[in-house]
């Protein structure tokens, strides 16, 4: 049992985060570049994508959780996603990323073992296989919404706060929940309102495999707790839907999520990331 309050995981992914750039900076190579481009990359100028560096302490506060029984097949998935997702962002810095089909299969597996954390498969298997199905759904409509500056790490820590039943005190404890949000937490000054940061693949898959993770245990309660995850999942759908019926590849990014259409009717950039996390968190509040 780890001694530690759940603001502490923000301390240490706040201290790898710096630790990063400045080797970053003064190395250089080891971190994938975002490269700036036309249509959605609008930034002026490359920039690390750092997101696996938050998953250590989403690893340890699981694995350090005194109360949660499935901490080493949660860890597992964390750490599976975040690898996933960084092999992702190193083959888009230098060309293509992963095939669709192998990003795929990763993130299967990732969904059962998250599914697994929460719902032994050989006693419930119809269970276990439908929450992998909503953790695979929803760890990638988290990474869909990845593209304002913000958006996807404040909406992990609304969610992960609220599926942990706690508020802002809830950061002086030390389960695991608290601190994933305090680690989603951490990265928003690199990253909004200006990013220096992006979270990548990398980040966005282990935050948001933690956040489905708690989603999962709350649904052992009944299916109201899918309002934790409402805002994702309707981004993810409408999204999907636009794409099929226009002919297009699910999984080829575009500016047809809610983000984009928030900022198409006025909305500044600046306040989508308190925007949507503002909305999770009402929407979660009826589960």
């Amino acid at each position: 049992m780890t001694p530690w309050p759940a603001w502490s995981a923000a301390a240490m992914a706040t201290a790898l985060l710096g630790v990063g750039v400045m080797v970053q900076r003064h190395v250089g190579g080891w971190l994938p570049l975002d490269a700036p481009g036309p249509g959605r990359k609008q930034h002026g100028h490359p920039i690390p994508l750092a997101g696996a560096l938050l998953a250590p302490p989403l690893v340890l506060w699981m694995l350090w959780d005194p109360f949660w029984p499935g901490d080493r097949l949660g860890a597992v998935a964390v750490a599976l996603a975040a690898l996933i997702g960084w092999l992702d962002d190193r083959r888009k810095a230098h060309g293509d990323g992963l095939d669709w089909r192998s990003k795929a299969l990763g993130l299967a597996v990732v969904a059962g073992l998250a599914a697994a954390s929460t719902c032994d498969p050989t006693h419930a298997p119809g269970r276990w296989l439908a929450l992998a199905g909503f953790a695979f759904v929803f760890v990638n409509a988290l990474n869909f919404l990845d593209n304002q500056n913000g958006v996807a790490a404040a909406m992990a820590a609304a969610t992960l706060v609220a599926a942990g039943g706690g508020g802002i005190g809830a950061f002086a404890r030390n389960d695991w929940t608290a601190a994933a949000a305090a680690t989603a937490l951490a990265f928003l000054p690199w990253n909004w309102p200006r990013a220096r940061l992006f979270l990548g693949d990398a980040g966005a898959y282990a935050l948001g495999t933690a956040a489905a993770i708690a989603v999962c245990a709350g649904l052992h309660h009944g299916p109201s707790a899918l309002w934790l995850a409402a805002v994702p999942l309707a981004d993810f759908a409408q999204v999907v839907a636009v794409r099929l019926w226009l002919g297009l590849p699910p999984w080829v990014g575009d500016r047809r999520h809610l983000t984009h259409r928030a900022l198409g009717v006025g909305v500044p950039a600046w306040a989508l990331a308190p925007a949507f996390a503002a909305a999770a968190w009402a929407l979660a509040q009826l589960a």
